[in-house]
């Protein structure tokens, strides 16, 4: 499917002035940025190999700074001839620096139908929003994937006598191609010295043509990135 003119709305958003917790402006430089900077339209069945096909919108956001950036929030409406036919919502909780996100879209109609994609970034937060704790062990882990879901689970160890209100998990999950393609998330509520995380999300399914989910990397956060 050609795509010249099909996708509108890339861009960057940063929609929340990024200040410290008394409310000061952070420097610019402690700010991570994000930016759709690819998009496509390909054809490819709804689910695996064969059937019909339908569209499927792949973007690409990228953080190009050296700072990590928070979470992002993202929705791609289908239209035909003015029509909306379908929107989707990506979220991400967390955008390493110097990464690109890749995530995609699946559309419900014929693809002859489809007149025009957008794509916006609707929410998202430029400073980290919660500190990232040093010091914790993982234990084993394990990933499991399934059509539109992820799982990271494990067991955790805090390494400290210090007592949190909450620990936030954050799983990276990236793709044979080295994109991340989205983040996993838990919080647990008074962690004791040992305890076991499920990092889940929804979002992850893609075309059989693209890249293979296959490494993933667990962070942990004092509050939601």
């Amino acid at each position: 499917m050609a795509t010249g003119g099909l996708i509108a709305g890339a861009g960057c958003a940063t929609n929340e002035e990024a200040t410290d917790e008394n409310g000061q402006r952070l420097d610019e430089d402690q700010e991570g940025s994000a930016e759709i900077v690819g998009t496509d339209v390909i054809e490819a069945p709804a689910q695996g190999t064969s059937g019909d096909d339908v569209p499927w919108l792949r973007v690409d956001v990228e953080n190009p700074t050296d700072a990590p950036h928070g979470g992002i929030r993202l929705d791609s409406t289908f239209y035909d001839d003015g029509n909306e036919l379908s929107t989707e919502t990506f979220r991400s909780s967390y955008l390493p620096a110097e990464t690109t996100l890749r995530f995609y879209h699946r559309g419900e109609s014929d693809p002859e139908e489809l007149e025009e994609v957008e794509v916006e970034i609707v929410e998202a937060h430029p400073q980290v929003r919660g500190t990232e704790l040093e010091g914790i062990s993982v234990g084993t882990t394990d990933l499991s994937v399934g059509g539109d879901l992820i799982n990271v689970q494990g067991e955790a160890e805090l390494g400290t006598d210090d007592e949190f209100e909450r620990v936030t998990v954050v799983a990276l999950i990236y793709d044979e191609a080295g994109y991340l393609r989205g983040t996993g998330t838990a919080t647990e509520y008074g962690p004791t010295e040992t305890f076991e995380f499920g990092a889940d999300s929804s979002g992850f399914r893609a075309p059989h043509v693209a890249d293979p989910i296959d490494d993933y990397d667990v962070l942990f956060f004092d509050d939601l990135p």
